[in-house]
């Protein structure tokens, strides 16, 4: 019972000490959570893309085939940030659901959503919402 009493009051402390300095027990989620922000931001700077090209009368088409790599680019780049076992992770999982270590590609896009382009350029910009409001406490609101 102690034990319980002591970490109950010592938990929030020790989420503190991470959030603040970078150092505790909750350090790697902290990170992950900083590296997310910065991959959702490299998503937001992407839904602006994709508006500049409508605007510009691109094809949803020619707008998938740019938008598609430049998700994967997006994740490669913040990956680099990452831990290696996670990247080892992510990267395996991957490769077994979408056949490339970054993610899904464009032909793999096109069989998921039935041909629909305006359904991938969409899909582009989403990501993991469950994932999201666990970093919630850490992101740039």
């Amino acid at each position: 019972m102690r034990r319980l009493i002591v970490s109950v009051l010592m938990l929030p402390g020790s989420f503190a000490l991470s959030m603040w300095t970078g150092y505790g027990p909750a350090d790697d989620w902290v990170h992950n959570c900083q590296v997310r922000q910065q991959y959702l931001d490299r998503l937001d700077a992407m839904r602006v893309e994709i508006h500049k090209l409508r605007v510009q009368g691109r094809s949803e088409q020619e707008i998938a085939r740019i938008m598609v790599p430049r998700r994967n680019q997006a994740k490669a780049l913040v990956r680099t940030k990452m831990r290696a076992k996670d990247v080892r992770r992510l990267e395996e999982r991957n490769k077994a659901r979408y056949g490339d270590p970054l993610g899904p590609t464009v032909e793999w896009m096109h069989a998921q959503y039935g041909g629909n382009w305006h359904d991938i350029v969409e899909a582009t910009t989403e990501s993991n919402r469950l994932y999201n409001l666990s970093c919630l406490p850490w992101f740039d609101l």
